[in-house]
């Protein structure tokens, strides 16, 4: 995560606009310079075309001072837990230097996995957290297709239950059974891919690894009838953590999830609704 932090933080610093403002020369900024930081990145984010629509209303224009100061200063204790709160202020660091989002970020970024490893001394390799990945998304695709019962103790296998992306699973699963939706897997209506992975980081405890992913999901209702389709490609990218020389996935960026998480939530206030209406 350092890597990406400070790849980021000196992309706000070379910026243009950084440069032709005040803080352009100061050494040590204090906090009356991360205000102005705050003020600069605000409004940049306004003026961005890539901050238009619905991704202005998930991520918002502003970024507070104090948010800006901890990642400078590498507050540990603040930037390293990788929520999900967190990962949109990086999402909006990296628009504000001029890439589309985060993740097209770390994409640009991407390093040779290869030279990376030889370079820390790893032992792990790209291939080992691919395939941590692969092996997540087939049991995550398992216990979709056992909903609406709840069965996803096996997604414990790969990802950290103490983590910030275990509880949006878990929410996600309970919102997903509410609505007494079963998966159409007939004909491979149903299915999902994931390729073109990407290695953005490796260290002693943490890797970062972003992939394409393609969800197709079609949802039938209690009398069989399709209610919800789902077709998403995009890229994600994964937190994956070492903890007591365990490697699992500690948080997921997927920048989709706010959009399907609306979508399913007022499926279920529709579906409160005509209970309440019908006598």
């Amino acid at each position: 995560m350092e890597i990406i932090i400070e790849k980021l933080i000196k992309g706000i610093q070379s910026h243009p606009v950084i440069q032709n403002s005040t803080l352009s020369g100061v050494k040590e900024w204090k906090r009356a310079h991360y205000i102005i930081l705050s003020e600069i990145i605000s409004d940049g984010l306004e003026k961005s075309e890539f901050m238009q629509g619905s991704k202005k209303n998930e991520l918002g224009c502003s970024i507070s001072s104090m948010t800006l100061q901890r990642i400078f200063k590498n507050d540990s204790s603040k930037t390293k837990s990788s929520d999900l709160r967190f990962l949109k202020s990086l999402d909006k660091l990296a628009i504000f230097i001029g890439y589309p989002s985060l993740n097209s970020f770390l994409n640009d970024e991407a390093i040779d996995a290869n030279k990376l490893l030889e370079f820390e001394n790893k032992t792990e390799s790209a291939s080992f957290f691919e395939k941590l990945i692969i092996d997540y998304c087939h049991e995550e695709f398992n216990s979709l297709k056992k909903l609406p019962q709840i069965c996803h103790e096996g997604l414990s296998d790969f990802v950290f239950p103490e983590g910030p992306f275990s509880k949006r699973i878990k929410d996600l699963f309970e919102n997903y059974s509410q609505l007494n939706y079963h998966l159409n897997c007939i004909n491979n209506r149903s299915n999902f891919e994931i390729f073109d992975f990407k290695v953005s980081s490796i260290t002693d405890t943490i890797a970062i690894i972003t992939a394409k992913e393609f969800w197709n999901l079609e949802w039938k209702d209690e009398n069989d009838a399709i209610s919800i389709v789902l077709n998403k490609v995009n890229r994600q990218t994964y937190f994956i953590k070492k903890r007591d020389g365990i490697w699992k996935i500690w948080d997921n960026y997927n920048p989709d999830y706010n959009e399907l998480s609306t979508r399913i939530n007022s499926a279920i206030e529709i579906q409160h609704l005509k209970k309440t209406l019908i006598p």
